[in-house]
């Protein structure tokens, strides 16, 4: 696939209801780095007792100049090559399977309100290409250290419909305390503000023990479950991203999130599209990608069907080097964590 990379401004998607597949599976890791960590999301440092406190304490603090003044949490430093992976994370992968299928908005028929892209070729001669937003990934907002900052991230199918991807640093440090990011909001679908779906306050955070303790760059993933908004769930209202797990290490990629350092301003979701190659043992890279921070934790997408706007998360953006984005590759110590997190409220 030729690599492209461009703006989601402004136009309509249509989208295809498909099914769940899977049931949740009892987590069992082969590495101590593998274990499931977590937290309730806090607001002002609280607990967040219940969904109508978490969308009044949302749409307060996130007001349209904080979010504009947020700026993008700088992602890890990595290289290609990382001593210990091998050994620390030798790899479960089985046969490549789908821990959910892409849905649309649950009980509706009409368009989703939705982006299109005019982007020019990352190389000479590339030509001009059309691309779709995905409804179901837009820009996190949360505070780290008494910073107001900013990543992306995108919903997934599951039976309670209210689960985020992203990755492990826009959850937490890395430096193994008890910091997980405070006032943690996602705005799904943000184009130069929130849609009218509103922002959605995080309920529940989870990550890796390789991640939250140590930094470790092929843990750095992670989800988060979010709290009912107007009575309605968030997959139920924007619809959301399959998953899948163990696939080849090099397929076709669309990339998405919300880059915020120049050129770019975070205001509107970009992507870049081409084929992943390997990097090192459990990690893969997106080549020459020109995005940036702020679109740590947006979806690799595989199987990306651009009439419906959405694909099946395959890793996430973890780290920039050398002109190309990094994440950890998805395989079964993903789909525990992954199995572990969807059933939580």
């Amino acid at each position: 696939m030729r690599r492209r990379y461009g703006i989601i401004s402004a136009a309509t998607a249509v989208f295809c209801g498909l099914a769940l597949l899977g049931t949740p599976a009892q987590a069992s890791v082969t590495t101590p780095n593998g274990t499931a960590l977590g937290a309730e999301a806090t607001f002002h440092g609280r607990l967040i007792p219940d969904a109508a406190t978490a969308q009044t304490l949302a749409d307060a603090y996130w007001t349209p100049e904080r979010m504009r003044s947020a700026t993008p949490l700088e992602p890890p430093v990595g290289q290609e090559e990382l001593a210990g992976e091998a050994e620390d994370r030798p790899g479960r992968v089985g046969e490549p399977r789908s821990g959910a299928e892409p849905i649309g908005p649950r009980g509706t028929r009409t368009a989703i309100p939705g982006s299109s892209v005019s982007a020019r070729g990352a190389s000479a001669g590339a030509g001009t290409q059309s691309v779709n937003p995905s409804p179901a990934v837009g820009r996190v907002f949360f505070t780290a250290n008494g910073v107001d900052h900013f990543c992306s991230a995108s919903a997934v199918n599951t039976a309670k419909a209210n689960l985020l991807s992203t990755a492990g640093h826009c959850l937490h440090p890395g430096d193994g305390s008890d910091n997980w990011h405070t006032n943690w909001v996602f705005a799904p679908n943000y184009a130069d503000g929130p849609s009218a779906w509103g922002l959605w306050s995080a309920r529940s955070m989870t990550s890796t023990k390789g991640w939250v303790n140590h930094d470790i760059l092929w843990w750095d993933y992670g989800f988060v479950t979010v709290w009912p908004r107007n009575g309605k769930r968030l997959v139920d209202v924007t619809g959301g991203e399959g998953i899948s797990f163990n696939y080849p290490r090099s397929v076709a990629t669309t990339l998405l999130g919300y880059p915020g350092a120049a050129p770019f301003d975070g205001k509107w979701q970009h992507y870049c599209q081409s084929t992943t190659k390997a990097a090192g043992s459990q990690r893969v890279k997106l080549m020459d990608c020109p995005l940036n921070e702020g679109t740590s934790g947006g979806p690799f997408l595989r199987a990306w069907n651009n009439s419906q706007g959405f694909g099946f998360v395959n890793s996430v953006a973890s780290y920039k080097f050398s002109g190309n984005m990094y994440g950890p590759y998805f395989d079964e110590d993903v789909a525990d964590l992954f199995d572990l997190a969807k059933v939580k409220n």
